[in-house]
């Protein structure tokens, strides 16, 4: 079976977040929900665009919409585990781009997952793909240029 590759863009991380699982967030085996995951990504990247002014809805007037993604899962976590969420930019193109995660368990920095976001800037007025607005692009050279 081919396996999904997701490599994290080291020198791009744009934001981390620290996140403590609740005990709703386990699934019947006992450890971390792919769902969970996947919405644990979702408030990661909300903070990370409140965090440099915007919102997901709003980014110089646009929002984002999420065109795919893809999970490569490492190990398990359990309650009341902490996983630290690196978020970066990658393959950015006219319209859009990638955002990479890195999940880790905080306490000692073991891979959980690594996932990835293709997302697409949108304009939901007119219902229509935009172009990468100017305020994401400073937020990318913002963090490339702190490395």
């Amino acid at each position: 079976m081919a396996r999904i590759r997701i490599d994290y863009p080291e020198a791009k991380t744009l934001y981390q977040q620290d996140i403590v699982l609740r005990i709703t967030d386990l699934n019947y085996g006992n450890h971390l929900a792919h769902d969970t995951l996947i919405s644990l990504i979702h408030e990661a990247r909300a903070k990370m665009f409140i965090a440099c002014g915007h919102k997901e809805i709003d980014i110089e007037g646009v929002g984002i919409v999420v065109a795919d993604l893809a999970i490569s899962y490492r190990a398990e976590v359990f309650y009341p585990d902490t996983l630290t969420i690196e978020i970066a930019a990658d393959e950015l193109s006219r319209k859009g781009g990638d955002l990479v995660y890195r999940v880790t368990k905080t306490s000692d920095g073991s891979l959980v997952a690594l996932a990835k976001t293709g997302i697409v800037f949108f304009d939901y007025d007119t219902r229509t793909a935009v172009n990468v607005p100017d305020a994401f692009k400073a937020m990318i050279a913002k963090a490339s240029s702190v490395e």
